[in-house]
Parts: structure tokens; sequence; C-alpha cells
């Protein structure tokens, strides 16, 4: 029984055995399951709080380079406008410049410059004012503009009236929006924004949200073609102007301004003349009902008012040669109709010219039967017009017949402004000065023309102001000022158009001067030496078109 018992015993230790065992497995495997499960909890919370740490560390990187981002585009921008001489920080945060903005030619397809690329244009908003404040805070000159005021500006910068030109053109800023410049600096004319406190309470359109649309067309913004021509070339400075004036109603809030100051620049203001009333009948089209009856529109035109130019107005070179666009009616007949821009004559001044509608391209034709209100600068003596449509070349006036051709061309500018100093609200400022766009500074009768222009659209006051002195340059203000030689990105007095046509210096061909049979057909147009003391005892307002009725 003996070796039967120790058989069992050694059974039941083994058994015990290999339950303990067994026990002491399972108690490992708990303890090791429960290790890896902390083990597990610990990496998975070690990697949870990674994960915050990675993201308030992105969040603070966000931060510190947005800080830094945010400085340096300042630093940048500062730089890029102390190359034009000019501070960078307007008020609080507005800034002197205007960013390019390219059109949608999905949205717009016919608002193209000459070369196909899409027109564009450069805003620059004005500040609200804060919350609980006075509307006219912004500006220092409480009564003139305010954060509702807008002036959309049309640059100018000469024309093309044939393909050889403009295809010419077409390669320059004035015929491509690719060559325009990225950004502009407003800090001239009635579109300068103030850098400091002493010129905001000079500037009475200081507050207002400033526009500016580039001339990239040579047509005069009369141009409404619906396809490119056979040379490749687009003519629709018209198209250009209405699709800019959509996306400001669209995109930047224009239906919620309370004065719209549509406003151009020599070859822009002959556009503007023409169109005036139809861009404020399309601008109200876009408003509600109410906003529509209590929107002011008015326009502004700079060297705009023109009229056509007879032969006695042309003057002879001492080279003897024709350097001019010629500026008469058979030319303008021509013009609009290679512009495709009969669609953007005046109606009203149409249906009353109906044997010959190309006059109303002139505002001298125009301007009695125009409803928008319009205040006309102009100089009565015109630089660029003088140069580039009647082959002026004597600035310096150092010869008498150069004194005198100036007078007499003076005194025509006289003769066709006269209705508009008859005229019911239209507004005048006419400097005898020999200038074309720039009108900063110069005073009429102690009234500084920006004041003067501001009361007329702010005021509502009566400005009919002309120099009545004789005298050439008889202005004070402009006699004793130096010529600005600027390299602003804005315009004033347009160098390039002058230089637009002395092209045809070397060879005075067809396509330069824009008439059928070139040097000839601008022979004729030029007083000859001989005839010239006999034109000059006429009266110099004898030979001036007015308008009929």
């Amino acid at each position: 029984m003996y070796d039967d018992e120790r058989s069992s015993f050694r059974a039941d230790a083994r058994g015990r055995g290999f339950r303990r065992a067994f026990a002491t497995g399972k108690s490992h495997a708990r303890a090791n399951a429960n290790a890896n499960a902390n083990a597990n909890a610990r990496a998975s919370r070690d990697v949870a709080l990674g994960f915050v740490a990675l993201a308030f560390a992105a969040l603070a990187c966000v931060k510190i380079g947005s800080a830094i981002g945010s400085d340096v585009a300042t630093r940048v921008s500062a730089s890029r406008l102390r190359q034009f001489g000019k501070g960078a920080i307007v008020g609080e945060g507005r800034r002197a410049t205007g960013e390019k903005a390219e059109l949608d030619l999905e949205r717009y397809p016919n608002a193209r410059c000459l070369d196909g690329s899409p027109g564009v244009y450069y805003v620059n908003l004005a500040q609200p004012p804060a919350p609980g404040a006075n509307e006219d805070a912004p500006s220092a000159m409480v009564g003139y503009a305010t954060s509702r005021t807008w002036v959309v500006m049309l640059q100018g910068g000469g024309e093309c009236v044939n393909s050889a030109e403009c295809a010419e053109r077409a390669g320059t800023p004035r015929g491509s929006s690719e060559l325009q410049p990225d950004e502009i600096v407003f800090d001239s004319g009635i579109q300068k924004i103030p850098t400091s406190e002493d010129e905001r309470a000079r500037l009475p359109f200081a507050a207002a949200n400033m526009v500016n649309v580039a001339y990239c067309s040579g047509d005069v913004y009369l141009g409404r073609a619906e396809d490119k021509d056979a040379n490749a070339l687009w003519h629709d400075g018209a198209y250009i102007v209405q699709a800019v004036l959509s996306e400001l109603i669209r995109a930047y809030g224009l239906a919620d301004a309370d004065i719209i100051v549509l406003a151009g620049r020599s070859a822009g203001g002959i556009g503007l003349i023409a169109q005036i009333d139809s861009w404020a009948d399309f601008i109200r089209s876009k408003l509600s009902p109410a906003q529509q009856s209590l929107v002011k529109i008015v326009g502004a035109p700079f060297a705009g008012f023109h009229y056509f130019h007879d032969d006695k107005q042309t003057y002879e070179a001492e080279d003897d040669k024709s350097r001019f666009v010629p500026w008469n009616e058979e030319s303008f007949k021509r013009y609009l109709a290679y512009w495709h821009g009969d669609s953007s004559l005046p109606r009203a001044c149409v249906d009353q010219h109906a044997d010959a509608p190309w006059q109303c391209v002139v505002a001298n034709a125009s301007f009695p039967y125009t409803r928008t209100p319009l205040f006309f600068s102009q100089a009565l003596t015109d630089s660029v017009v003088m140069h580039l449509h009647d082959n002026f070349d004597g600035g310096a006036f150092e010869h008498k017949e150069q004194v005198e051709f100036a007078q007499n061309w003076g005194g025509y500018m006289r003769n066709v402004l006269k209705p508009v100093l008859d005229h019911p609200t239209s507004g005048l400022f006419a400097a005898a000065c020999y200038i074309h766009t720039d009108f900063d500074d110069i005073v009429i009768d102690g009234v500084e023309h920006h004041i003067a222009l501001a009361d007329w659209v702010f005021k509502d006051k009566r400005v009919k102001l002309m120099d009545s002195c004789d005298e050439l340059m008889c202005n004070p203000t402009c006699k004793s000022r130096e010529k600005k030689q600027s390299s602003k990105l804005t315009e004033l007095d347009l160098e390039e158009e002058v230089h637009a046509h002395e092209r045809a210096d070397a060879s005075a061909s067809d396509a330069t001067l824009g008439t059928s049979d070139g040097k000839s057909s601008a022979k004729k147009s030029i007083i000859r030496r001989s005839e010239r003391s006999a034109t000059r005892s006429m009266s110099p307002h004898a030979s001036v078109r007015r308008p009929t009725h």
C-alpha cells in the first residue's frame, strides 16, 4: 500500500503542482496583461498629449508666423511706397496705393484691352467711421466727401486711330493690361489720399473711395466692338468702363454710395462726356428703387471739352513738318468707325444730329443735351491738345508767332465754353494756364480748384470760374509754380500723350496721321506763313462751331 500511497501522493503532488503552476501562470498572464494595458494606456495618453502639444505648437507658429508675415508685408509695402517718395499708411490703416484688379473675361468677354488682355482697374477703399462715430469724422473738411462718396477716374493717354498705330500701342501699357503696373499711388489730383493731418485738412475728397480705370483701349473709351478685328485688335473701352462699374456694384459696395463722381482725364474726359448719361442710367438700374432716387451722380471731366478744330487752328512748325493727329469732323467720322464707337454716342444728341451723328463725339455738340450735371476743368491753353492736335511746338513761347498762336487758341476755347457759363447746373473752372489735366493748387478769384469742384459736388454751389485776364498764362498760380515732372503712376499732364504721336516725325505715314492721303492731307490743314497775318486779324471766335439745335 505504501507504494500505492506514495504513487498517489506523487500524483496529488503533481496535481497540486500543476494547479499551482497553472494558477501562477494565470496570475503572471493577468499581471502581464495589466502591465501591457497600462503601458498601452500610457502610450495612448502620451500620443494624445503629443497631439495636443503639437496643435498648440502649430497654433503658436501660425500666430507668430502671421505676425511676422504681417510685419514683413508691411515692411515690403512700405519699401515699395518709398520708391514713389510717399508715406505708406494714411490715417488708421488706409494706404495710398491701389492694387491691380483684372476683369473676369468669362463674365465680361468684351472688356478687353487692344491686345485682348482683360481690362484692369485699381481700388482704394475709404475707411468707414467707427460704430457710433460721426460720418464726417474721417474728413477734417466737414461737409465734403465721406466713406459713402466714390470717385471713379478714367485715365487719359491719347488715342490710336488706325491699325498700324494701334498695333504699336498694343505692345505698351496703353494697349495691354499685362504691362500695367501691379499697383498705383493715389497721390495727386482730386484722388490724392493724404499722408498727414495737414493734407487731410486741405483735401475735400480725401475720405472718398477711389477707383482708377486703366486706359488700354486707345479709343477714348468709345469702342464697343463685339470681336477682335482683322489685325487681332480689340476696341472695347466703353465695355471696360461698364464692366468696372458692374464689379464695383457687385463686389465693392458702390450700391451703398450717396454721391458718385464719374471723372476722366483727357481721353477719359472725352469718353465720359459722351456716355455720362448712359453710365449713370446703368448704375441706377442696378440699385433698389429707393436708392435710385437717393444717389447723386455727377461728371467731372478734366480737359474733356473738345470741339472740331478747323484749318485756321493748325500751327506750322519751324521745320514745316506735321506731327499731329487731325481733330476735324471728317477725321473723327473715320475714327469712330474704326473704333466701333457709334453706339457710344449720346442718344439725345444723335436724335438732333441725325444727318451727322458723329458730331456728338465732342462736348461742343453733345453738352446741350446731357442730363447728368457736369463740372468742366479746362485750361484755356491746353499744352497737350495744342501739340497733339494742332501741331504746336512752342511750349517755351520764345517767338512772337508762338505767343500769338496760343492767344488765339485761348480765344477759341473761351468761346466754346460760353454755353457752360450759361448752363443752369454745370460747373466750370477754366484757368489761363498752359497745362493739360493737372489743376492742383490752381486758383481763380481766390478759390482753389479742388475746393471749387467740391463746393459744386457736395454743397450745390454755383461755380462758374474763368480767368478774365487776356495775357498768355496770366493766372499767377500757374505762371509762378514749377511744372511737376513726376514719376508717379497716377495720371496728370500725361507726357505719354505728347509722345504717343511723335513717331510721326520720321515718316508721316497715312497710318500715323490717321488720314487717307497722309502728308498731303495734313499739309492742307496747315496755316501757311503768308496767310497767318490775315488769319490773326480775324476775330478768334469767328470759325468756332456752335451746337446745332
